[in-house]
C-alpha cells in the first residue's frame, strides 16, 4: 500500500492516489471474515518449588549442550 514505485510518472501517480482516495469511504464499511479462535486447553501446574523447577530448567539445558557437543563437535 504505501510502496513508492519510481517507475511512474508523476501523473500517473497521482492518477493513482487519486482513484485510492475515492476508494477510501468503501473501506469504511469492509468486513473481512476473521479465522475461528483457537481453542487453549487448561494448563496445569507441577507441585514443585521454585528452587526445584529452576534446578529442572537449568539440568535441560545442560542436556540440551551436551547433546549439541556431542552431535556437532567441540568448539575449537
Amino acid at each position: 500500500m504505501f510502496i513508492i514505485n519510481f517507475k511512474r510518472t508523476p501523473e500517473q501517480s497521482f492518477r493513482h492516489g487519486f482513484l485510492k482516495g475515492l476508494a477510501a469511504p468503501m473501506m469504511l464499511f469492509h468486513v473481512e471474515e476473521l479465522p475461528a479462535p483457537t481453542v487453549v486447553g487448561p494448563v496445569t501446574l507441577m507441585n514443585r518449588s521454585d528452587a526445584e523447577a529452576l534446578a529442572g530448567d537449568w539440568r535441560k539445558v545442560g542436556n540440551d549442550m551436551r547433546s549439541a557437543i556431542v552431535r556437532y563437535g567441540e568448539a575449537a
